[in-house]
């Protein structure tokens, strides 16, 4: 089984915009490389398109490090993400 973390985190844009919070659910990888986890963050659909339109992405967990994140699809709230090695 897969391990699965869960919580309330915030992103940071470019760097030095802090925005609100949002929702991640997160599948960690077990293979090696960049690729921390993947999964989905939720939050307002103004906040998720400045996520994906952002040059860096930063989710600072509710516990652990800060991930760089690549939105890789979604819609309505909800975006599918690859969390890296910030």
């Amino acid at each position: 089984m897969a391990d699965v973390i869960s919580g309330n985190g915030t992103i940071i844009l470019d760097g030095n915009g802090v925005e609100d919070a949002v929702s991640y659910w997160l599948t960690i990888s077990d293979e090696p490389g960049n690729l921390v986890a993947e999964g989905s963050i939720s939050a307002s659909e103004d906040l998720l398109r400045k996520v994906k339109k952002a040059n860096r992405a930063t989710l600072a967990l509710e516990d652990g490090p800060p991930l760089a994140l690549k939105c890789v699809g979604g819609h309505g709230g909800v975006r599918w993400v690859k969390a890296l090695r910030d």
